[in-house]
């Protein structure tokens, strides 16, 4: 089974990792914030990165469906999405940073 997302650069994506019956009660609540504050950075992103996401990783488009809709080239798609990855992550970073100050 291939993964849809993953890690890179060093950073786990929060939605990847579902917490276990075993996973204490300060672990399952740390991670449902991180899932809130991906949901809160996903939506400060453009509509066009928003759309990406979406129907790639909650309707698992597959590249080619997501190029037609958007009327990007297919082989755009993979770039695109790491684009609106890596900025989600930017703009978590930036709000984690913030509420640590």
């Amino acid at each position: 089974m291939q993964k849809k997302h993953g890690s890179y650069e060093g950073y786990m994506d929060p939605a990847e990792r579902i917490p276990s019956l075993e996973d204490n009660v300060e672990d399952r609540i740390i991670h449902q914030e991180e899932i809130a504050e991906l949901g809160n950075a996903i939506l400060k992103l453009p509509e066009k990165q928003k759309d990406l996401l979406y129907f790639k990783y909650i309707l698992e488009m597959h590249d080619r469906e997501i190029a037609e809709i958007l009327k990007i080239a297919p082989d755009s798609v993979r770039q695109y999405l790491t684009k609106a990855r890596r900025e989600a992550k930017k703009l978590m970073d930036k709000e984690m940073s913030t509420r640590a100050e």
